[in-house]
């Protein structure tokens, strides 16, 4: 069987967990061949993207296999039903455990803390999704004043990918793309909890098993907590008041958040405990 996996990392982790229930010979078109290594038999084929962290990424690998001619073929996809609803449907098998492969030691030791600033790029823009920027910056120095080092990740490029807002407090930042993504998704495993908007980071903490604060921005008719996300995760959601159900690219959502320290702080204080000096 020919799998053509979707492009987004996010999208290809919640994908590792459908993979490994496909029986037989599959050959799966993605960019991140490093989440299925250890399947023995699932054979990476090399895709065709424009996208730029993608492309970065499938020119670092060199082990591509080539499909043989006249396979079936799928073409796993979601929409408004939700994520893993759609991709049960469209990969024709239900989700196995979500967990990632085998992953080297993290870049980062101690306690420490994964922050995703909030940013924009120009070939995916996310403005209707990402979240107030103000409220990722309160969430990065809170952890901070709760004694843990603040790691900072993005891929930024001029004219490319930029931040929006000002830049949360970091420790250490990785703002280059610096990690490959095994080193990355090391940091987030072994990070003590995980803050940001919706993106990647929620399908890898849901595997990786580790605690997230992830603050919503709008979009909710693709983005609602309930349709990314199963409800017995490591995931706690701080959702606007009134949060957007539109499923539009560019919307004046209402991203306003009301008592969000006292939230942060309850979610901290069964998440995130103080570290003592």
């Amino acid at each position: 069987m020919l799998v053509h996996g979707m492009r987004g990392l996010g999208d290809a982790i919640f994908g590792r967990a459908f993979i490994k229930q496909l029986p037989g010979e599959i050959y799966y078109d993605t960019p991140w061949p490093e989440l299925v290594k250890d399947l023995p038999n699932v054979h990476c084929v090399k895709p065709s993207t424009v996208l730029r962290t993608q492309a970065k990424n499938i020119a670092r690998y060199a082990q591509w296999e080539v499909a043989p001619r006249g396979l079936p073929q799928r073409f796993p996809r979601y929409g408004a039903e939700g994520i893993i609803p759609g991709l049960t449907q469209t990969f024709a098998v239900r989700p196995g455990e979500f967990d990632l492969p085998p992953l080297p030691e993290s870049p980062e030791q101690g306690k420490y803390v994964v922050v995703r600033p909030v940013t924009v790029r120009s070939e995916w823009r996310a403005d209707t999704r990402n979240p107030d920027p103000n409220y990722i910056a309160i969430a990065a120095a809170f952890a901070k004043q709760r004694g843990y080092r603040i790691i900072s990740i993005a891929d930024l490029q001029e004219g490319q990918e930029w931040i929006v807002g000002n830049l949360p407090y970091a420790d250490v930042r990785y703002h280059k793309g610096e990690l490959q993504v095994e080193q990355l998704l090391a940091l987030v495993a072994n990070a003590a909890a995980v803050i940001g908007g919706i993106g990647w980071i929620v399908p890898a903490c849901l595997a990786a098993k580790v605690p997230a604060w992830i603050v919503c921005g709008g979009q909710g008719g693709y983005n609602a907590p309930e349709l990314i996300c199963p409800s017995d995760s490591t995931i706690t959601f701080a959702v606007p008041d009134n949060f957007c159900r539109c499923r539009l690219k560019q919307h004046d959502c209402d991203k306003g958040i009301s008592n969000y320290g006292p939230k942060l702080a309850e979610w901290a204080a069964g998440h995130l405990p103080v570290v003592k000096p």
